[in-house]
């Protein structure tokens, strides 16, 4: 392999590892303690809907910028609300006895951890559907998955030089789809846009 072609391919690697790093540690960042969006809903007791909303996270010990925008500008929340976080552990497969833990918080939100291995592909329809053995009501037909769609701006504080960001804002816009890679159900996501200065 040419040395530049090598040299190249290091550029790519290097910077999606770095960016997603500093990307995921912005995101914790914004993400709300649960006891503080739990005195927020009971400040502003929104109108709670039927259904359950599935709410990706890389944190379920926060409350992701997604659910706080989709409170903010719906001003409701499902009876339901799953904080859903897929782990990727150091094993090449998850023992089965290993893979689901479900934890009811209050407020009708629930906290879901899945763990996969590196060599399997996460399916969220599945997840869904073993939590509803493990309490979770979560009806196929009112279950709706809410994911953030981002538009990285590099102009917040992370430190990375700002060429490099442009470089993982864009390999980020082409990454394959969430949803996709997610086995969600195409006709049953909401997305909500984000500007993410980091």
């Amino acid at each position: 392999m040419p040395l530049a072609i090598a040299a190249g391919i290091f550029l790519m690697m290097s910077t999606w590892h770095r960016g997603a790093d500093l990307l995921n540690r912005h995101l914790l960042h914004l993400g709300l303690p649960l006891e503080q969006f739990f005195e927020e809903v009971d400040r502003i007791k929104p109108p709670r809907v039927a259904g359950t909303g599935v709410f990706l996270t890389e944190h379920a010990e926060r409350v992701p910028l997604v659910l706080q925008r989709h409170l903010t500008y719906n001003k409701v929340l499902q009876q339901e609300v799953v904080l859903l976080a897929v782990i990727t552990d150091e094993v090449p497969e998850m023992e089965e006895a290993r893979r689901l833990r479900v934890e009811a918080l209050s407020h009708g939100l629930y906290r879901v951890r899945a763990h996969y291995g590196f060599m399997e592909r996460p399916d969220v329809r599945e997840i869904i559907a073993r939590c509803r053995d493990l309490g979770l009501q979560a009806p196929p037909d009112d279950t709706t998955y809410y994911l953030g769609r981002m538009r990285l701006m590099p102009t917040g504080p992370a430190p990375m030089m700002r060429w490099r960001k442009r470089l993982f804002g864009l390999m980020a816009r082409t990454a394959s789809s969430v949803p996709d890679f997610f086995s969600i159900p195409p006709d049953r996501v909401v997305e909500l846009g984000a500007r993410i200065e980091f």
